[in-house]
This record gives C-alpha cells, structure tokens and sequence, in this order.
C-alpha cells in the first residue's frame, strides 16, 4: 500500500477500534491490515496502536497522528471534489434543526445569505434541543446557542462560529424578587442566588456600567449552570435566581411580567453570540451541506471559506 492508503486503514483501525472491522470496511483481510499498521508504524518509527486481545487503542503518539491524518485526507478528498463535474451541483432540501434560543436575526443572516449562494436550494427548519435529530439521519445541520465540545471519535462534527454581539439584560422572575430584596447596585448581586451559562466562563465576571461610566465588576458564584441561553431563560423564569440574557430573548417575558428587568440604570458588558454548528461526520458532504457550512464560516468572519470536515468514517 501507498502512504495514503495506509493512512486511510489506520483511520479505520483507530475509529472502529478492531482490526477485523477495519478490514471489512477497507475489503480487505485482517493480516493486511495488521501489516499496513506494522508499515505505518515503521515509517514514523513510533508506536500508534496498543494492541491487546480485547481491544485496540491509540497511543499519545497515535491519537496525534490520527488527527493529523483525518484532516489530510479530507484536503486530499476535497481536492478531488473539486474537478468533479458534478462538484457545482446545489439542489435538493436541506433540512435544519435550530434550537428555540437561537438569536432570530442569527438565523435570519444566515439562511438569507444562503439563499443568494443557492437559490435552488428549498430549506426545512424544525426546532429542536437535542442531537437525535442529527443522529436519526432526518436532517442535515443543527445550530444551537453556546458551544458544544467537538464531539471526536463520535459520529458528529461541530464548528463553533461567533457573531456581533447582542444587548444583554440582567432581570429575575417576579417570584424571586419578592423573596429576595431586589438589588439596587451591582455589588449587591453577590448575596443573590445567581444562574449562568456553562459555555461561557467569561460570564463568571458580569461587567456593569452606570450612569457615570464607572465599571463594576462583579464576580458571581453561580448557584446554578446551564448550557444554553433557552434552558437560562426558563431557570430564570422558574424563579431560580438573576440571569443576563440576550434582549430579543427575554423582551416578551418582561412585556408579560414573566420576567423583570433589574439594575435599569446600568448596562452590562456585551457577549459575543456563540453558536455552534453541528453536522454528521461523513466522508462525503453533499455540496449543499457543504455550501451551508461554508457560508456560515464565511459569515461569521472565521476567514477561510473552507473548513477541515473529517474524513474516512463512511460513505453517504
């Protein structure tokens, strides 16, 4: 075998964890995939695989090497793509899942600008907050607010993208306030019960600033975590402490009295909108997913229009 297609069995060596599946995967017999791996090896004269009777496993050096690898041969399978005469082709559905607390404007950007990029595209939106609709094989991508861990040696991909910044509201359920005296200066939140968002440490530190320009800094002792602004928003009108939250997302609860805005004569430091883009690992993309990602990269000023999408897990 050629480097390259040594390096391919090791990818499936790696991901599937048994030499017996990597050779039904490759079409090819146990003793030659033993052999590619003893060949691999050698050429970068270290250990990648540590073999036992139950199980393979990956070394430091091979959990390295492994990245290393699913990042070459998805440029090298790009490359290919892209003299494909069937390369151009954008059509069909592209069917998404969005979670509820995502930034409307967000989602808005994106899928107008997607629109212009592939206008024979038809989109599906579909709200969701878990990862089984991706795992289902029912849709494409899902975007969701916060940032979600890569999910590697798994079947998912993800890619974190920041946007501007938004308006960010400190408030409380009504209920709240009643037990607890409401605040009058930011200082004062250190003896509240306070919710924050796990994905973003920065938010352990809320910057006020009042009337005058002085900066309050205030470091909080979250009471509570959550992972996504639409699970704060409902700890926040579950009466379970103070939240600051997006504007858009909150302003139909305080119209409502569900919610109430505190410290009015301060304003807090804003966030950048983080929201990760999660799609299922494949060896190939269909060029309207691709496009979709791409546009959203390029979107969200990440620089180079093309990203490094893992490679050699299964065909579509």
């Amino acid at each position: 075998m050629n480097q390259v297609n040594l390096m391919r069995v090791f990818v499936r060596t790696a991901e599937s964890g048994s030499f017996r599946r990597a050779a039904d995967q490759s079409q090819v017999s146990g003793a030659q995939v033993s052999r590619a791996i003893a060949s691999l090896e050698s050429r970068v004269q270290t250990q990648l695989l540590s073999r036992t009777t139950r199980k393979v496993s990956l070394t430091e050096a091979g959990m390295r090497y492994l990245q290393g690898s699913r990042e070459f041969l998805e440029k090298l399978d790009q490359l290919d793509r892209s003299v494909s005469r069937n390369d151009g082709i954008c059509g069909g559905t592209l069917r998404v899942v969005a979670t509820d607390a995502l930034p409307p404007q967000t989602l808005i950007r994106l899928l107008d600008a997607y629109r212009h990029r592939c206008p024979e595209v038809k989109v599906h939106i579909s709200p969701g907050e878990g990862l089984s609709h991706l795992l289902d094989d029912r849709h494409d991508v899902a975007l969701f607010d916060g940032s979600w861990r890569p999910i590697l040696g798994g079947e998912l991909e993800t890619v974190p993208l920041s946007f501007p910044a938004q308006r960010l509201i400190p408030c409380a359920a009504p209920a709240y306030l009643a037990e607890s005296t409401e605040p009058a200066e930011p200082e004062e939140l250190a003896s509240h019960a306070c919710i924050s968002n796990i994905d973003r440490l920065q938010q352990l530190v809320w910057k006020f600033v009042d009337a005058n320009g002085n900066i309050h800094d205030v470091s909080i002792n979250p009471c509570y975590t959550v992972n996504s602004a639409y699970h704060l928003r409902l700890a926040a009108i579950a009466g379970m402490g103070v939240a600051v939250l997006p504007e858009p997302l909150v302003a139909d609860e305080i119209a409502n009295s569900r919610l109430k805005r505190i410290l009015p004569c301060h304003t807090i430091g804003n966030f950048d909108t983080t929201v990760s883009l999660v799609y299922p690992r494949r060896r190939f993309l269909n060029q309207r997913v691709r496009a979709f990602i791409d546009n959203a990269i390029e979107l969200a000023g990440q620089g180079s229009a093309t990203i490094d999408l893992m490679s050699e897990v299964r065909s579509e």
